[in-house]
């Protein structure tokens, strides 16, 4: 595989994983903003006393819970491959580096 389609594959897999954490976040805003039935959003009512955690009603959880965790993670894993795979070129350059180094000595300075 070439460097050219390695560097393009490489961004394709970043912007994918930023597409979908980006989705994820629309998603999850639309459903918490879903309207009634006239299109307005109805306002809920106040609390009056202490509501324990446990009697929480479960719409008022995140629905894309998956989803997001999901896209958070593909995107972790996108940005390790990237380092892992720039963390190899840089390896490789200096293994040359050295390389040459080496011969240069073997050759001894030009006169």
């Amino acid at each position: 595989m070439s460097r050219s389609r390695r560097t393009t594959a490489g961004a394709w897999v970043v912007a994918l994983g930023l597409l979908i954490a980006a989705s994820g976040g629309v998603l999850a805003q639309a459903a918490a903003a879903a309207p009634g039935q006239d299109g307005q959003v109805a306002p809920k009512e106040p609390a009056e006393q202490y509501v324990p955690v446990k009697s929480i009603p479960q719409q008022d959880s995140l629905p894309a819970a998956p989803l997001l965790v999901v896209a958070y993670g593909f995107v972790w894993v996108a940005l390790l491959v990237y380092v892992w795979s720039i963390w190899r070129r840089l390896m490789k350059v200096e293994h040359e580096i050295q390389a040459l180094s080496s011969r240069i000595a073997d050759v001894g300075p030009r006169r």
